[in-house]
């Protein structure tokens, strides 16, 4: 265990990823720990993780975004998932029934957050933004001295925010090595878990890192303990040459061709040198932006926009002085190629000529400006033009909107 200072709390929109890990800090993080072994660490303020979402949101959530049974929210005792027996005839959760589950042990998971509850959707993006990689949220509430979820391993890599109460956390070598990512839960037989590597109390504030295979099972402490799991479904160096393959196919009608007919009793030694050709021009023509470009895509562009009031600001005025600021904390991937430049953010896209490159760079790297601090390789109107384009858009709005 890890122990700092002790950190004063934060809001909600003001906590990123270094807060989970800290006092580690990033470069020895992923040195050691990433992806390698468990890590804890603690001497946060109790109310550090508490503006994310707390005991007093449960009843809340359930009530106001009505999830479903395998859609938005779980119950879970150390048997195993409960049967969907706590819904209202139209399926969505009944609040009573879910109440009186968790009181005979059960521990409610609300999952879907990133796109549900907004200070999740801020700091899931916010540490996409950071990664690279996606993320999702999920919360868990257990009763006291309640197991929660049985011995079990995740295919993405999670790191655990106590918010209340106390949990004893057990943490066991993987059983399969790097797992495929395929944000699963895995349970694992006791009789294959040995003696633990690592066993802890979280209390709130602190913060528990969990790479993706590692066996681990919680028990809450006397009083009901409330976490949130952030969970990175880590894009793999597989995923990125699926990526760079799919873009060559998209470009050469060779890799669009179907398999010989019968191919699986034919000659292999045809469909080696065939496959051996493939892969040299793979390795000849494959282009690194491809794969990059289609990760942002799904990463940045495909995701919806903040909720942030941006309409009020697509009818007003803009001049050389009115102060803008950038939307939202996600990710901003900025590109040149092939004579022509863009931005991508969160649920667009802007593309131009080459020559606004720079001035794309430079409201990727500023939360706030004005059309006139844009770089001067633009005239004045040509300023004003971006600037507007960008509100319109959805990367910019007026910063006395917000």
């Amino acid at each position: 265990m890890t122990t700092i200072d002790v950190a004063a709390a934060k809001r909600a929109d003001e906590i990123r990823f270094d807060d989970l890990i800290a006092p580690v800090d990033r470069e020895h993080f992923f040195t050691a720990y990433w992806e390698r072994e468990p890590l804890l660490t603690s001497g946060r303020d109790p109310h550090f993780f508490r503006s994310l979402f707390a005991l007093r949101d449960v009843d809340h959530y359930i009530a106001r975004h009505r999830p479903r049974a395998g859609k938005g929210i779980d119950l879970v005792t150390s048997d195993g998932f409960v049967a969907d027996n706590y819904m209202h005839g139209d399926g969505v959760a009944n609040l009573r029934l879910v109440t009186e589950s968790y009181l005979a042990g059960s521990t409610i998971v609300l999952s879907g957050l990133e796109e549900t509850w907004e200070p999740l959707v801020r700091l899931s993006r916010a540490i996409e933004g950071e990664l690279s990689h996606p993320i999702s949220m999920t919360v868990y509430a257990t009763p006291p001295r309640f197991r929660g979820v049985k011995p079990h391993f995740d295919t993405q890599e999670n790191f655990l925010l106590q918010v209340e109460g106390t949990k004893t956390w057990r943490v066991w070598k993987p059983v399969q090595e790097l797992p495929p990512v395929e944000g699963s839960y895995v349970p694992v037989t006791r009789d294959r878990l040995g003696e633990p590597i690592f066993e802890g109390v979280m209390h709130p504030g602190d913060s528990l890192y969990i790479p993706r295979g590692f066996v681990h099972e919680g028990v809450a402490g006397d009083d009901p303990s409330l976490h949130v799991t952030v969970d990175v479904h880590v894009r793999t160096w597989e995923d990125f040459v699926n990526d760079a393959v799919a873009a060559m196919a998209a470009r050469d009608p060779r890799f669009r061709r179907s398999l010989p007919v019968g191919f699986l009793n034919g000659d292999p030694a045809a469909l080696e040198s065939e496959l051996r050709d493939f892969l040299a021009s793979l390795h000849q023509h494959a282009r690194v932006s491809d794969a990059i470009a289609k990760h942002a895509e799904m990463l940045i562009v495909k995701k919806t926009p903040p909720a942030d009031g941006h309409f009020s600001s697509l009818h007003a005025e803009i001049g050389p002085q009115t102060l803008l600021i950038r939307r939202g904390t996600g990710a901003t991937r900025v590109f040149e190629e092939s004579g022509v430049a863009g931005i991508q953010f969160e649920g667009n896209q802007v593309i131009g000529p080459a020559k606004i490159a720079s001035a794309l760079q430079h409201v990727a790297e500023h939360d706030s400006l004005t059309p006139a601090s844009l770089p001067d390789v633009l005239n004045p109107n040509e300023k004003l033009v971006l600037a507007r384009r960008l509100v319109r858009a959805g990367l910019l709005m007026l910063a006395e909107r917000a």
